[in-house]
């Protein structure tokens, strides 16, 4: 068979102009592919409806044969399967979770919150008193069992749980459980005998304080001062610090003990050692002061310094340190009484006209720090009312006139409301507190206001409350980074895994985002904790396409050799990232990756490869730079590196310091020429006033 060899023969053998690589037809694959729809499943009748379930159970069976110890599957078949009523299945599916891995807190909490959410009590109870038999050494078993058992006000069956919990002994939180439902049923006797329980079995200082509190809120002074005696008989002299024997003598000055306390500071100082006890000395100076003097000294020295500051005040009203000064003067004055009925009434009154009369004085300029002083003067005037006075309502009526006189000077305070706030907090108002929040963030455009009420919601348990308030959050800062990372972790927090990923995927596709890297680094550093390394490749590899910082090569790369132990792709990538820098003239960041690569090699030992990779580490040059401004002419001084892979920046860098050297001497030859063209002038003009006379 004849054929016509010419037609065969490529004519142009040179390369085409345009290069197609692998990776751009993986990338339009990939483009092209696709995407599967979800199906939206609509249910006729009956027959549908089982045929869907069977499905759908196929489904999850398939995924617990493949991933047989992954406890989330089994929850979400389970909750499926609740949804569906049919609540044998849904407990089947828990004990088949349970046989697998009883040890799982999630599943337990999840199958008693079913039963319990199914008004199935003795169900509940007996998962209960199963997984206390099974996982004793766990706090929350024990402590919902009991508070179950305290709902259904069975308070006999929820004493033999408390006294079972504390039998183990396991940390002070099983007798302070214990302790507060005794408080609750107002048995203080039974308090007090488990307190002793507690100090005994584990006598660490925080249980002495927390005795101690507990009878001074019983206004038990002797109790309370022999807890501390006892404190320091069970406890090594190594345990009781410097702050510990402050608490001591505090107690003893606020129940004016002088005696005691002073006995108490001198063998203080005689057990610390000098370095230990600095603060102590002092405060035992200050308390010497105070009460080495008759009470009359006291009250002269007192009168003085108030002719001092009124002197002070009349000189220069709007100065608020002054008032701030002769406020906390009067404050200590009122521990420093003998009646206390008398005098502590006047003094309180004398205190509360002192903030009046700082408070009536508005500041005359527009000076931030002026206004921030004047504030803080009705802070304290709203903690003195509450905490001094004791008068609650008097304190609520000034944070009131607070917000009405900010309103009507048009500027915002945002710890204004955080504080009132708090204040309701302890009286309980919590409807009250969430007024005070819900109108601040409608009124101030603050980040704080948001996680305050966030935090505070989430202390009570209302997480659907926690999650409206979140989004109220991300509303407002849309672009914020910072409200969606408090978001994501939020959600983590709660083990809500696929929220948190679904958030994170919405936050790193919105455009216009504020430091969108600390949210790609959360999602990362999410998956890499979840052990879901391929999901954080993934996102790597995303990260790449949207950005070629260096950052982000070097972090990938490190990700590749610690988790996959995979350096030929740890080394393909930082290639790839000193080659951007290279093309982009990236000097810094190319040495950054170059020295990184280098450190690599070194933990990897291969010194074949260690020696190539020092001999591509580059030098650092010195380079000039002409910056124009105006008509001037600047020239800068900077560091640069040459990378000796690059063989003609260096020649190119020397024929620059030549061109700027011999630009520096024609300037200095033109100056000189400038200078004799006018001396020449010069010797002309007198040679003519020579001739003229």
């Amino acid at each position: 068979m004849n054929m016509n060899n010419t037609k065969l023969q490529v004519k142009n053998k040179s390369a085409a102009a345009v290069q197609i690589t692998a990776e751009q037809l993986i990338n339009e694959a990939l483009e092209l592919e696709e995407v599967e729809k979800k199906v939206n499943y609509n249910l006729i009748d009956e027959d549908e409806l089982n045929e869907y379930r069977i499905t759908k159970r196929k489904e999850f069976e398939d995924n617990i044969r493949k991933r047989r110890y992954l406890m989330s599957t089994y929850i979400k078949y389970a909750l499926w399967e609740i949804q569906q009523k049919d609540l044998a299945r849904c407990r089947s599916i828990f004990e088949r979770a349970l046989n697998v891995d009883y040890t799982n807190k999630n599943v337990w909490l999840k199958y008693i919150d079913v039963e319990l959410s199914n008004k199935n009590i003795n169900s509940a109870r007996n998962l209960l008193e199963r997984v206390v038999l099974l996982l004793p050494m766990e706090n929350i078993f024990w402590k919902k069992y009991a508070h179950l058992e305290e709902l259904l006000n069975n308070y006999v069956n929820t004493r033999n749980i408390y006294e079972r919990w504390v039998e183990w002994k396991i940390d002070e939180t099983s007798f302070l459980c214990y302790i507060n439902f005794e408080e609750r049923c107002k048995e203080i006797k039974r308090c007090r005998e488990i307190f002793e329980r507690l100090i005994i079995t584990i006598p660490k200082l925080e249980c002495f304080y927390k005795f101690i509190k507990f009878e001074k809120k019983y206004k038990n002074i002797d109790r309370a001062r022999a807890c501390f005696e006892k404190c320091i008989e069970l406890l090594p002299s190594s345990f009781l610090d410097e702050q510990f024997y402050i608490y001591f003598c505090q107690f003893e000055e606020e129940n004016h003990e002088y005696e005691r306390c002073k006995q108490i500071y001198i063998e203080c100082l005689k057990r610390l050692p000098k370095e230990k006890s600095k603060i102590i000395y002092q405060n035992f100076l200050q308390f010497q002061k105070k009460y080495s003097t008759n009470e009359e000294l006291n009250q002269t020295l007192l009168l003085k310094e108030r002719i001092k500051y009124e002197s002070e005040i009349k000189k220069h009203p709007q100065d608020y340190d002054i008032w701030f000064n002769y406020i906390k003067l009067e404050e200590l004055n009122i521990s420093n009484i003998d009646n206390i009925i008398t005098n502590k009434e006047k003094n309180i009154i004398r205190i509360r006209d002192l903030y009046e009369r700082a408070i009536s004085i508005v500041p005359s300029i527009d000076s931030k720090k002026c206004w921030k002083r004047y504030i803080y003067l009705w802070y304290n005037y709203c903690i003195f009312e509450e905490m001094y006075a004791e008068n609650v309502d008097r304190a609520r009526e000034i944070y009131k006139k607070l917000i009405k006189f900010v309103n009507k000077h048009n500027f915002t305070f945002k710890k204004i409301f955080l504080l009132y706030a708090n204040f309701e907090i302890r009286q309980l108002n919590i409807e009250k507190v969430r007024n005070i929040f819900n109108y601040a963030i409608e009124n101030i455009k603050s980040e704080k206001l948001y996680e305050q009420y966030c935090d505070m919601e989430l202390k009570l348990g209302n997480i659907k409350e926690c999650r409206q308030i979140y989004a109220k959050y991300v509303e407002a800062f849309p672009f914020n980074s910072k409200a969606w990372i408090s978001m994501i972790n939020f959600e983590v927090s709660l083990e809500e895994i696929e929220r948190a990923r679904q958030i994170a995927e919405i936050a790193i596709n919105l455009d216009g985002m504020k430091v969108p890297e600390l949210i790609w680094k959360i999602y990362i550093d999410l998956e890499i904790n979840l052990q879901e390394y391929e999901k954080a490749k993934n996102l790597y590899e995303r990260l790449l396409n949207i950005t070629q910082h260096y950052k982000v090569y070097k972090s990938y790369a490190e990700f590749q050799y610690i988790y996959y132990d995979d350096i030929e792709k740890c080394r393909k990538i930082l290639e790839s990232g000193i080659e951007f820098c290279k093309q982009n003239e990236l000097n810094n960041e190319r040495y950054i990756l170059t020295n990184f690569l280098l450190e690599i090699e070194k933990d990897y030992g291969d010194k074949e490869v260690i020696k190539k990779t020092l001999k591509r580490l580059p030098k650092k040059v010195k380079k000039t730079k002409i910056i124009k401004n105006g008509d001037d002419e600047i020239v800068e001084e900077c560091i640069t590196y040459v990378f000796p892979e690059d063989g003609n920046q260096a020649q190119n860098m020397k024929i620059l310091q030549k061109a700027l050297e011999w630009k520096k001497k024609m300037q200095m030859k033109e100056e000189e020429e400038e200078k004799r063209k006018k001396e020449g002038i010069i010797l002309n003009e007198k040679n003519d006033n020579k001739l003229i006379e």
